[in-house]
């Protein structure tokens, strides 16, 4: 497992020269509407020798910094169950999606809370503008919506109907069902120890929501889940946005890898097998 991080900045001549001189040469960048320095990405583990030495020069310097976890395959092979991570958004949920009319279209609303985001539970099939154009893909999550996946037919009826996960209809704003993808169908839920993770409650309906987790092993399970898939009870995100997460078990994740299936990759849990320690 190793840490990296995405360090986003509009890098002054100075500053370019100063982070030259530990051996980081930036690229050149891009410019941005209103002008002043290009701005420029850098991706660096905290392996690199460079790190600690960086990290203490940028600090107090106007740079985004996100932090992600890298798992070697053998740390994915031995968790017994692993978070599903998206590496593909596609399209928006309809209707009206810069008005957030999907969430009335899509979900009973009588718990849920408009500050935090938390609470809405799905009553109705979700609708797309038309069907995804998926390449060599085969799921996907629609954008601002980080609890749901969405796969082909054939990778649900190869891959995910063999080991009992329903799928349901998807929907264009026409109101046709789509004929080239379905949604997972996700009942189970369960809690993860999250004495450790930043929480935060919401000032409107009291209810806690945990900052997204991007660092280290995802939180063990409390109980293990009864069937294959599952999601968390637990909410995370920030602001207005909340979601839980996805979880699959080893045997499902592997069905899912022995086929290839593009846009996702996966997340271990600590527990089990592996060991939770960054080295």
């Amino acid at each position: 497992m190793h840490i990296a991080h995405r360090l986003t900045l509009r890098p002054t001549d100075s500053q370019r020269a100063q982070l030259a001189a530990l051996g980081v040469t930036l690229p050149p960048g891009i410019d941005l509407p209103g002008g002043g320095p290009r701005f420029v990405v850098v991706d660096i583990e905290e392996r690199d020798p460079r790190w600690d030495a960086i990290q203490r020069l940028v600090q107090g310097w106007d740079v985004g910094d996100t932090v992600s976890t890298r798992f070697a395959a053998h740390e994915v092979s031995a968790a017994p169950w692993l978070a599903v991570i998206p590496d593909w958004h596609h399209g928006y949920p309809q209707p009206d999606a810069l008005d957030f009319g999907y969430l009335q279209a899509t979900y009973d609303l009588r718990h849920h809370c408009g500050a935090c985001g938390i609470g809405a539970v799905q009553m109705a099939p979700f609708k797309m503008k038309g069907e995804p154009t998926w390449g060599r893909r085969g799921i996907l999550q629609l954008n601002w919506i980080f609890d749901e996946y969405f796969v082909t037919p054939d990778v649900w009826a190869g891959v995910f109907k063999p080991h009992g996960v329903a799928s349901r209809a998807v929907m264009s704003t026409k109101g046709v069902e789509l004929t080239t993808v379905v949604q997972l169908v996700v009942e189970e839920e369960v809690s993860v120890v999250a004495r450790e993770l930043l929480c935060e409650s919401c000032s409107t309906c009291a209810r806690p929501k945990y900052r997204p987790h991007t660092r280290g092993f995802f939180p063990a399970l409390i109980t293990e889940p009864t069937r294959p898939i599952a999601k968390t009870v637990e909410w995370f995100g920030s602001g207005g946005s909340a979601s839980r997460r996805v979880l699959v078990s080893q045997e499902l994740q592997r069905a899912m890898t022995a086929t290839g299936l593009r846009g996702a990759s996966f997340w271990p849990l600590s527990g089990g097998d592996v060991q939770v320690r960054v080295r």
